[in-house]
Order: structure tokens, then sequence, then C-alpha cells
């Protein structure tokens, strides 16, 4: 048998099963035509799956009848039926009939099959430049997210699951002790049941902050544990209220710190605060905020520490005070704002003149 042949002989059995589904929905079977479609099951086995494919797209078109798309499929689909069964020229019996329904019910099926599909993909949250934003879940729980974020939430029967991609978000955690509610960024999973954190991606670290309730925070498996049992070996850290996990990316090198709450917060109100943090990584967070991007051109640059409470977006007043407090040029092409160290400054000036 050829693959023409499989295929002609597979659309019959769709022309067949369509024809019958269509009869069973309308009204009850006749006598005659009740022995017939036990006949026409008893006939062969695939007879009844693909008559059960059918009678679940049909029961499920009532679910999706408001999806954007739905009505012009479904209309085109009733006209090929009609088309079908009024054709002057159309032959004996039933065929062509038959086919028009096995086309409709193939249009309805390869639409349901893309609900299935989109209903399977996870929920993306995100925010644009100088954006936040605020996520109320389906369970009652809440995502705010920073600017520049994004998060990937799928739910399911015994798990919420979301996936930090990048920037920082706060979850607000609904209580569901049989459904842990997990958030993973770079290597590492952050498990709660109903508790209040903040998980940030930067690009060297990760950083978890525990404001109310217990969290447990898991590590990439040791790396000497065998393939069948790394899930088991995966190492925990327990964070306490008021407790802040700092997880290198490039390493398993993590410290567990202090916090100030009510500080670390301030980003949800419009303000960055700063304590003695690194140029570098205050540079990035500030990003998130900035249409003119930040750029620090050198590594001595990137290690002077930053003190201050800065207004989020206001990127000309964070510029204005790091060169005004530490010896730090800063260069405007309209693209971007580069801080370079002096002393890089006149390295630079001095190998451009020697090489003239």
């Amino acid at each position: 048998m050829t693959r023409m042949d499989i295929d002609d002989a597979q659309s019959g059995y769709e022309a067949e099963a369509a024809e019958w589904c269509w009869r069973l929905a309308d009204r009850p079977l006749t006598h005659d035509e009740q022995v017939e479609y036990d006949a026409w099951l008893n006939r062969d086995p695939r007879h009844q799956q693909i008559l059960d494919e059918m009678v679940s797209v049909w029961k499920n078109t009532d679910a999706i009848a408001d999806m954007p798309g739905f009505l012009s499929l479904r209309a085109k689909a009733l006209s090929m039926m009609d088309s079908a069964g009024n054709r002057s020229d159309a032959p004996p019996g039933r065929s062509l009939w038959r086919h028009g329904l096995a086309a409709a019910a193939a249009i309805l099926l390869m639409l349901l099959s893309g609900v299935w599909y989109l209903s399977d993909r996870p929920d993306i949250y995100a925010t644009g430049v100088g954006e936040r934003r605020l996520v109320n879940l389906d369970d009652g729980s809440r995502v705010s997210l920073d600017a520049s974020s994004r998060v990937a939430i799928s739910y399911g029967e015994a798990r919420r699951s979301i996936v930090l991609e990048q920037g920082r978000a706060k979850f607000d955690v609904a209580r569901d002790p049989l459904r842990p509610f997990a958030v993973t960024a770079g290597q590492r999973t952050v498990v709660a049941t109903g508790t209040a954190f903040s998980v940030e991606l930067l690009r060297d670290q990760m950083r978890v902050l525990l404001y109310e309730g217990q969290v447990e925070v898991l590590s990439p498996p040791a790396a000497d544990a065998p393939p069948t049992s790394r899930s088991d070996r995966r190492p925990v850290d327990r964070l306490r209220p008021g407790q802040e996990l700092v997880a290198a990316l490039s390493g398993g090198a993590t410290s567990v710190l202090p916090a100030e709450v009510e500080r670390s917060l301030s980003w949800e109100g419009g303000r960055l605060d700063f304590r003695d943090e690194p140029l570098s990584r205050a540079v990035e967070r500030i990003n998130r905020y900035a249409d003119v991007p930040i750029v620090v051109g050198d590594a001595s640059a990137g290690r002077y520490r930053v003190n201050g409470v800065f207004d989020a977006g206001d990127t000309d007043s964070f510029v204005s005070g790091i060169t005004a407090l530490f010896p730090l040029s800063a260069r405007h092409d309209g693209e971007k704002i580069e801080l370079q160290s002096m002393k890089e400054e006149k390295d630079e000036i001095n190998r451009a003149q020697n090489r003239r």
C-alpha cells in the first residue's frame, strides 16, 4: 500500500466518523441507523478511536467559542459542509457531503489543537524600561515587577512554577500547602507555600530577600552526585524573615546576610537606595529606568562604592552625584553615558599621544 493509499483510507475514516458525529449530535438515531452505526463501529477498531476524537472536538468548541478567530473558522467549516451538500454536480450518495464534514472537523481539530498548545504555554509578564507592574494571579498571589523585568508563570495541579528571566520581582504568595510556589532564577529555585519574598537577577548574582514566612533556596546539584540521585542532593538554604541570600552565578558561592527590609522595598516606590554598593551593580539597577543607559568604562570605576537614595529614572542626577563624589568622568554620545575613572582616562590620552 502506498502512502497515498494510506492517506486516502485515513480520509475515508475521518469522513465517515465526521458524518456519524454530526448525525449523533443532530437527533436520536432511528432503529435502522442504530443498526448501521453499530455495524460501522464493529467493522474496524479505528472507527471508534476516530469518532472519539471527533466528539471531543465538538464538545470542546463551546469552551473556546469566544476566542478571536473561532467564529470565522466555524463559519468556514459550516460553509464547506453546506456547499458540499448543495452542489448540483454532487455524485450519488453522500460522499461529497462526508468530505465536507471531514474538512470541517479538520478545521475545528486544528483550532482546538492550537488552543491546547497555547494552554500549555506559560503566561509571560514583562515590564519595559522605567515601567513597574503589579500582577494579580488566579490563586490570590501577587507579583510586583521592577522595571525591565520578565517572568514566565505556569500553574499546574501540583505546583506553581515561575521563572524569573530578568530583573527583579517581589512575590506575595497565597498559602497552598498542596501546591508549592517555586521561583527559578539562574540555577537556583526558591520554594515556598505562603510567604513574601523578592528575587533579583543581576549580571553576576542572584539575590533572594525574605520579608515574611519561610522559604528554601535550592542550589544546583552537587557536582559529584550520581546522575540518578542529583535531584535529591541539591544543597538547601533556609531563610528567616529579614535575611537575604546572595549567590554568585558563576560558581557555587553563597552567603546569607541580614537585610534592611523597608529600605530594600524602596524600588516599589520609585526610589533606588544604595548602601555601600559597587558602582557597577548600582548602574545595572539604574539602567532599568534609564532611557540612555550608563556604561562603566573600566574595572577601577566599577569598584567605587555608592551610598545614597536616587529617584528611579533620574539618570542625570545620579551621574552628577557620582562624578562629584569620585574621580570619574562622564561622556555622553547620545546612545550611552560612559563613566570612566580619571586615571584610566589620562592613561588613554598618554597612550594615544605615544602612538603619534
